[in-house]
């Protein structure tokens, strides 16, 4: 389970791209907490706070505590902007919640046992991961940090399906309701591709110059034939 994040947040009134840049000058975020019965807050979060807190792992899928003026926020988030080119954090959509609300949100798949995998380690397979996220509808208060995939019995040819995973209690995949057809191999073991490379022919100085007297022999009796 990942640590706790708690942020301390300020109150913005103004809003707009001038308003914004000023406060990343100052070494802030500007953030937004909507959702639920309230109306939406526009906040500030220090931008070294949210820049520490987004390298907790599971960060993006678990409950933050967000302290606006005293009073505790529970949120998850549901956007992060960065910069295209430093990933710096630009801006963050926060949504309210508490744990009766069903949510929507994207988590990583997690593989394990990858290194005993029977495919691999007995029949040479290479492991080839499909989906490194997966879309869920659950509780917030059953929100899982990632979904776990075990590949330790899975042989060359085997695959693992949206619709087989070992889900926890309380949580969906959406898309699968759609049909069949929205079932998706999540990971396959395959056969390791052998590369057929016809060795390069060297010529060796003693076949060059085996060569080159042939040559030469051929040129003499020519030469010799002329003279008869």
């Amino acid at each position: 389970m990942s640590q706790q994040v708690n942020l301390n947040a300020t109150g913005r009134e103004t809003d707009g791209k001038s308003s914004s840049r000023r406060l990343r000058r100052a070494g802030s975020v500007p953030a937004v907490i909507y959702g639920g019965d309230k109306d939406p807050i526009r906040i500030s979060i220090l931008e070294k706070d949210i820049a520490k807190a987004s390298e907790v792992p599971g960060f993006a899928t678990q409950i933050l505590s967000v302290n606006l003026s005293g009073e505790e926020q529970n949120v998850i988030v549901k956007e992060i902007q960065r910069h295209p080119a430093t990933q710096r954090v630009l801006h963050a959509d926060l949504l309210r919640v508490n744990p009766d609300t069903k949510i929507s949100l994207s988590v990583p798949v997690r593989f394990i046992n990858e290194e005993i995998c029977v495919g691999v380690k007995m029949h040479g397979g290479a492991i080839s991961r499909l989906i490194n996220n997966i879309d869920i509808n659950c509780l917030a208060s059953n929100l899982p940090e990632y979904l776990e995939v075990d590949v330790a019995e899975l042989d060359v040819g085997d695959s693992v399906f949206l619709s087989s995973l070992d889900l926890p209690e309380g949580v969906e995949i959406p898309s699968l309701a759609l049909g069949e057809d929205r079932d998706q191999a999540v990971v396959s073991i395959t056969e390791a591709k052998v590369l057929d490379v016809e060795p390069e022919v060297v010529e060796s100085a003693d076949e060059e110059g085996d060569e080159s007297s042939d040559d030469s022999g051929e040129s003499s009796d020519s030469s010799e034939e002329s003279a008869e």
